[in-house]
């Protein structure tokens, strides 16, 4: 396993036609996808799935991963049952200001809005397919 970073790319399967995504706003960064490090020996969905909780409280399920979106990072794309709405939530990370979906990027963006875009437009399809 090597030292790359996850990010979970977040959807809801009640997403409709707007498709929104899940972003918390760090206290630092400003707003970013949930994510993080790998403990030690730990897969990359597993590891997705754990900042996910850690950060927003939510649980779901990994369902394809991608290791060439991000430069030193693999994002795994995560779905979960939660319905998507307009208001924001807290996290019981203190480095987590709040948690929302989105459906277009945000102000106070962590990342390039292409970066964003990349992850937001890409074909799942042709990613590693998971089963967890």
């Amino acid at each position: 396993m090597s030292e790359k970073f996850v990010i979970s790319w977040v959807t809801s399967k009640h997403g409709g036609e707007m498709n929104p995504w899940l972003m918390v706003l760090h206290e630092e960064r400003g707003w970013e996808f949930p994510g993080g490090s790998t403990d030690e020996g730990e897969q990359w969905d597993v590891a997705a799935l754990r900042e996910l909780y850690e950060e927003t409280g939510l649980l779901g399920t990994a369902k394809a991963y991608d290791e060439n979106l991000v430069d030193g990072g693999v994002v795994v794309w995560i779905e979960v049952e939660e319905e998507p709405g307009p208001e924001p939530w807290l996290s019981n990370d203190p480095m987590i200001a709040e948690v929302g979906w989105c459906v277009e990027a945000p102000n106070s963006l962590a990342w390039d809005v292409s970066e964003v875009d990349a992850i937001r437009n890409h074909d799942w399809s042709a990613s590693v397919t998971l089963t967890s």
